[in-house]
């Protein structure tokens, strides 16, 4: 899949591990490396591009966004992927009918991740990272078929009600 475009949005900080996402794409061979947006800012941009230009320049900042100007960027995008903890613009992906990977351990995602619409990769493991990119890439029709399994769950399963309750899950498990 020369070209598929990979999408991270989300505040740019060390616990989003993109670090781990650059090494993983650079990993894959030359011609499957997908293109990787990166939206969002916060502490750890400078270092992220810096890292960026050494080991995957082809990585694209794209500073924050949000609202409407965030609608082309999921529209144009292949894979969404949450490579570290915390993010709620994954709920946000799969209405763009996007499939997603998404780091275990997030109690917050977890119900939403499944193999119908995407993997589950272990924090900070570059290799699982770069595996599951390998796999998402090598098959285009089924990323579609995952994708509009995302908007599916999206449309038809996460209501007021269960975001309520990732919500609640959420803040336990931080007060703990």
């Amino acid at each position: 899949a020369q070209g598929a475009l990979l999408l991270f949005v989300g505040r740019l900080q060390t616990r989003k591990r993109l670090d781990v996402l650059l090494r993983a794409c650079a990993g894959l061979p030359t011609e499957s490396q997908p293109r990787l947006w990166i939206v969002g800012d916060g502490p750890a941009r400078g270092e992220l591009q810096s890292l960026a230009q050494v080991v995957y320049p082809a990585a694209q900042f794209w500073g924050a966004r949000h609202g409407a100007e965030l609608e082309p960027l999921f529209a144009q995008a292949d894979l969404f992927v949450l490579p570290g903890t915390g993010g709620l613009a994954v709920q946000q992906a799969m209405s763009y009918a996007l499939p997603v990977v998404v780091a275990e351990g997030d109690g917050t995602q977890a119900d939403l991740v499944r193999p119908g619409n995407g993997w589950l990769a272990p924090p900070g493991d570059e290799a699982a990272l770069r595996d599951i990119l390998r796999q998402a890439l090598a098959n285009a029709p089924r990323l579609r078929q995952m994708g509009l399994e995302s908007y599916r769950v999206v449309s038809e399963e996460v209501n007021l009600e269960s975001m309520v309750q990732v919500f609640t899950r959420a803040v336990e498990s931080v007060s703990r």
